[in-house]
């Protein structure tokens, strides 16, 4: 008898937990890592609107995110892109490098 009852619990206490961690109390409330996320891009500013967007878009705190940002030698507009861009969002990430290369050193 007891051994039924003690099979029975362990088979409902199975039942309402599919994976082995949903056993334990949810996890700590810690701030998520700082992650870098590098755009470097060379006459691009036929993708750089989706790039950005698919950015914002990101399903991660933004004041976690910083932005590393790389451009050079651009026979388009992907310069004024990215400044105009990250001018107006900088406010919203952790931090935002800018390295613009107009002419070849």
């Amino acid at each position: 008898m007891l051994l039924r009852v003690l099979v029975s619990a362990a088979l409902i206490f199975r039942a309402e937990c599919y994976f082995a961690e949903e056993k334990f109390p949810e996890e700590s409330k810690m701030q998520p890592p700082t992650v870098v996320i590098a755009i470097i891009a060379r006459n691009a500013a036929h993708s750089v609107p989706y790039y950005l967007g698919a950015l914002e878009r990101l399903n991660y705190p933004k004041d976690r995110i910083s932005v590393w940002a790389a451009t050079d030698h651009n026979s388009d507009n992907t310069t004024a892109m990215l400044r105009e861009w990250l001018t107006v969002m900088q406010r919203f990430y952790h931090y935002v490098e800018w390295r613009p290369m107009e002419q070849p050193t």
